[in-house]
């Protein structure tokens, strides 16, 4: 369990080197993996494809485009295993999301 001041001190890091977005990693395992993923405005994740594992997205603000759809808070996003997606916040103000990277059955 991590409660809310937990969360809000874990230190985000760099994802790869993709410059703009950031990560905090709550739980992961092999497998697995739960975090909260943000994008700065004026950037973007870049497109790529999971070979198998589904990707869960709750956007909890800001907003971008996922899939050709401008989310925002609220919305959800399941991109199944060798969907090719991007997170794009190149015209928004950036957008922080949880996410669940989970095997095919979970």
């Amino acid at each position: 369990m991590l409660t809310a001041t937990a969360v809000a001190a874990l230190v985000p890091v760099p994802l790869a080197t993709i410059d703009g977005v950031s990560h905090r990693v709550l739980w992961e395992n092999d497998t697995s993996m739960a975090g909260v993923l943000t994008v700065d405005a004026g950037h973007r994740l870049g497109s790529h494809a999971h070979r198998l594992n589904h990707h869960h997205m709750w956007v909890l603000e800001g907003s971008a485009v996922i899939l050709g759809v401008e989310v925002g808070p609220g919305s959800y996003v399941h991109i199944p295993g060798g969907v090719e997606h991007d997170i794009d916040a190149m015209g928004s103000s950036g957008c922080t999301v949880f996410y669940l990277y989970l095997p095919p059955g979970q």
